[in-house]
């Protein structure tokens, strides 16, 4: 008798246990409806484009045949060569219409280790046609900030060089003969960009 009264133990437990799991199923079929949604958002970038005499510096970063050295006519002189008095300039126009963020822009102007004339001067520059600013050091740098606000996002440069000849030149008229035989005359020019923090 104790096994039957084990025997419909064990079936009531096994049909509460089947009633629990229908119960379950079929609260989940007629449940509230129930939904989700997922999405992915893009982000646009800021752009830090950088363009120098017409050349893009971002993806060539060598612009010297963008520099076009102009001299000052002088009766004594041929055009477009250097000569002991020679005085002239080169441009650098700079373009950051493409950047999209505020930027410190340093240039920095000084004799080429490859240079052979040491009296070679660079002497000042201008911005955009401005009042002349004279260099005071042998390695010369000129540093601007650019906002976002800015309307003008072009630059222009003009830095002056000059042959000095006179009184406490390095080069006597003997160097100045042979400089004009197989020396080089250069200027090393590094520009730098950085965005400005907050």
């Amino acid at each position: 008798m104790s096994n039957i009264l084990n025997n419909k133990r064990i079936n009531l437990f096994i049909a509460l246990i089947s009633l629990l799991l229908l119960i379950t199923m079929v609260q989940n079929t007629y449940a509230k409806y129930v939904s989700s949604a997922n999405a992915d958002t893009n982000f646009t970038i800021a752009t830090w484009a950088f363009v120098i005499n017409r050349q893009d510096v971002l993806s060539n970063s060598n612009f010297s045949n963008t520099i076009t050295p102009v001299f000052i006519n002088n009766d004594n002189i041929k055009q477009g060569v250097i000569a002991p008095t020679s005085e002239g300039y080169f441009d650098l126009a700079i373009d950051a219409s493409g950047t999209d963020v505020s930027f410190t822009e340093t240039i920095t102007v000084a004799n080429s280790v490859n240079n052979k004339i040491s009296d070679l001067k660079i002497t000042g520059y201008q911005i955009n046609g401005g009042d002349l600013v004279e260099f005071t050091e042998t390695t010369n740098t000129i540093t601007t900030d650019h906002l976002l606000s800015d309307h003008t996002r072009t630059t222009t440069y003009r830095i002056f060089i000059k042959w000095y000849d006179g009184e406490g030149e390095n080069m006597d008229n003997q160097a100045d003969t042979q400089a004009s035989l197989n020396d080089t005359a250069k200027v090393n020019v590094n520009v730098g960009f950085i965005q400005k923090a907050n």
